[in-house]
């Protein structure tokens, strides 16, 4: 492996006009005084050094260093500090401003809340409100165990007083490829004449509609594609899909309900793999990680998003082209609040969908670089040796847990059906018996060409995710009766990976240890539930031991060997400064790494500051499609006047 530390920082212009645009900016830097709201700054952004006198310290390190800047969707690899540049250039801080979105608390500046604590969303019944909207300041709000990853854990209200546990999201980019690459397969076995849509004849004709999780592994039946009344109707597929009906075109025909053979000639689809589930025939929530970034900053942060990229779908078919990370949209069924109906001269949009005066609160560039983090986000890992692992595997191989909970699927090399693999990095974590923890190792995914970082699209096989990603019926003790009075029992079979690190467990978190979630299955699990029960105590315990390795960490402070020498440091030096055990942190991997503030004297002892004293450079944010001289968050090329304090629209 090349080391990544060595690549330099991109050279490049935008063009004549914009570079005049950024010398003026960077004049204006020097010369407008700052409002003392824009100089101070959040919690969790404290980009300061310490012994600097100044609140927004943090020699961890671990806090948000880089301002709070709407990022430009760009397609261009040479627009510097747009998001092509970034994710093909420099993607590690691509990655790094991307978790630095899941993980910011907005600020009122920032548009956050437009009305705190207010009920949102529809039931069913068209009239119950499904949450309490406006009541996060950031994805890390739930999405927060352990602290400052992308974790779970926290339950709250939603659709029922029995409230829904926040699901850890490790691994996300695994799963929405599996997701994607499943629906590809059926519509590879159904799809004939390659429209990209199942037609009445197809549905028809269609086999059973079944997936191998990998070259001669186990096979997931997921329904049929036959339409209910034969020629019309609706197909039987399994409640994690999200079924659409289409004309003769293939356009999504609004409202319709089943398939006609007059206005509707049939159907598309798309599966929901975010969300717990909805009920029968609502599937869950989303269907790409887009959607699930994008979608909870609006019902929980008052954050709406604008995205012609979820929207652009040229036939019209209500699939969109691939985004710059890679992954398609579903416009027929998830479209951001912001419809962009309204531009301004200078490209964003003026809608404003809430109504509280603030624009553009999360840019399509924004959800690019959040797309790509949760694209390249590590996996949780197993806590133990390989044989302990095979020997946990073969237990709930016997207790037919591995029914639904199937421990492995392949991603397909890319072809012309298929994706393959979209990532730019593996982080392989691992038991080491020696030193008895977790370490990991950084495998690169691309092949370097000239300035550009280009994937791979290899296949890859995905280890102990345990989850045949369909939804079941769990019987009464998983029985949730809503707001409104509807009673479910469907729900997606979770992956269990990272199971061990949970708490509370279910999908209402109403299990306070792993072996009542067990004891809780009914309905389509009570076979594995009888296997447990009927195992010896042994059995029992060495299963519940199983589980509970299976683990997630702290990205951040991981023991890894990063430069690919095969060793890890103990002295691991970046930019001439001692940062200390070689760890899994994206800014070591910068084009230009954040050199640290070193060796301070704090109450007369000298501490190693991971405070960061080369931030403008480090996250480019005097890159001309970056740069903010007025620290309200609109860049340049967005900012009518960007030497006023405009926190809105740029200029109020």
């Amino acid at each position: 492996m090349k080391n990544p530390l060595s690549s330099p920082l991109s050279p490049g212009c935008a063009g004549p006009a914009l570079f005049s645009k950024f010398l003026v900016a960077m004049t204006l830097a020097i010369h407008c005084v700052v409002g003392t709201e824009a100089a101070s700054a959040q919690y969790n952004e404290r980009p300061d050094l310490v012994g600097s006198g100044s609140k927004a310290v943090d020699s961890s390190g671990r806090s948000i260093k880089n301002k709070r800047i709407r990022a430009i969707h760009h397609t261009d690899p040479t627009a510097l500090g747009g998001t092509a540049a970034l994710i093909q250039r420099d993607p590690f801080l691509a990655y790094q401003l991307g978790r630095n979105l899941n993980f910011r608390e907005f600020r009122t500046r920032d548009g956050v809340f437009s009305a705190i604590g207010n009920l949102g969303g529809g039931m069913p019944d068209g009239t119950t409100a499904k949450i309490t909207a406006n009541n996060q300041l950031s994805c890390a709000g739930c999405h927060n165990l352990p602290q400052g990853n992308p974790g779970g854990g926290v339950s709250f209200h939603k659709e029922s007083g029995f409230s829904r546990n926040s699901p850890h999201y490790y691994g996300a980019g695994v799963v929405e490829m599996l997701s994607l690459q499943i629906r590809s397969q059926i519509l590879l076995d159904a799809d004939t004449n390659g429209d990209g849509w199942i037609n009445i004849a197809e549905a028809s004709s269609a086999p059973p509609v079944t997936v191998e999780t990998y070259s001669g592994g186990p096979v997931v039946n997921y329904g049929s594609l036959a339409l209910s009344n034969g020629l019309t109707g609706s197909p039987s597929l399994n409640n994690i899909f999200r079924v659409w009906y289409v004309d003769s075109t293939g356009s999504p025909v609004s409202g319709a309900q089943g398939v006609d053979g007059i206005a509707t000639a049939g159907f598309n689809f798309s599966m929901i793999v975010w969300g717990w589930g909805q009920g029968k025939g609502r599937s869950a929530l989303n269907p790409t990680n887009r959607v699930f970034f994008w979608d909870p900053a609006t019902a929980h942060s008052g954050l709406d998003a604008f995205d012609p990229s979820t929207t652009n779908d040229p036939d019209g078919n209500g699939v969109s082209l691939p985004t710059i990370p890679g992954a398609i949209q579903f416009p027929a069924t998830h479209r951001p609040p912001d419809d962009g109906s309204v531009l301004d001269p200078l490209g964003f949009s003026r809608v404003d969908p809430d109504g509280d005066q603030y624009l553009n609160e999360i840019s399509e560039g924004d959800l690019d670089l959040a797309e790509w983090f949760m694209l390249n986000l590590p996996r949780p890992t197993f806590a133990g040796s390989k044989k302990d692992f095979h020997m946990g595997l073969r237990l709930m191989e016997h207790m037919k847990c591995t029914t639904c909970h199937k421990a492995r699927w392949d991603i397909k090399p890319q072809d012309a059906t298929f994706d393959g693999d979209r990532r730019l990095f593996d982080l392989d974590v691992v038991w080491n018996t020696s030193t008895e923890q977790i370490e990991g190792s950084l495998d690169p995914l691309y092949t370097k060409a000239g300035l550009d970082y280009i994937p791979n699209r290899d296949g890859f096989t995905v280890t102990g995710i345990f989850s045949d990603f369909k939804h079941h019926n769990m019987g009464k003790g998983f029985k949730e009766r809503d707001f409104g009075g509807i009673e479910n029992t469907i729900w997606r079979t979770p992956f269990l990976w990272g199971v061990g690190s949970g708490f509370p467990w279910g999908h209402d978190g109403q299990s306070l240890t792993i072996e009542h979630a067990i004891l809780r299955h009914g309905g389509e699990g009570t076979g594995s539930k009888m296997a447990y029960k009927n195992a010896t105590p042994t059995e029992q315990a060495r299963l519940l031991e199983f589980l509970s390795n299976l683990v997630l960490y702290d990205i951040e402070s991981l023991p890894a060997d990063i430069d690919g020498d095969g060793l890890i440091s103990s002295s691991f030096m970046v930019a001439g400064m001692n940062t200390e055990l070689e760890r899994f942190n994206a800014e070591w991997l910068f084009n230009t790494p954040l050199q640290i503030q070193g060796p301070v004297t704090v109450a007369g002892k000298v501490i190693n500051s991971f405070a960061g004293i080369n931030i403008d450079q480090a996250y480019q944010q005097l890159a001309p499609y970056r740069i903010d001289p007025d620290n309200d968050g609109w860049p340049t090329v967005w900012d009518a006047a960007p030497g006023i304090l405009g926190y809105k629209d740029g200029v109020n």
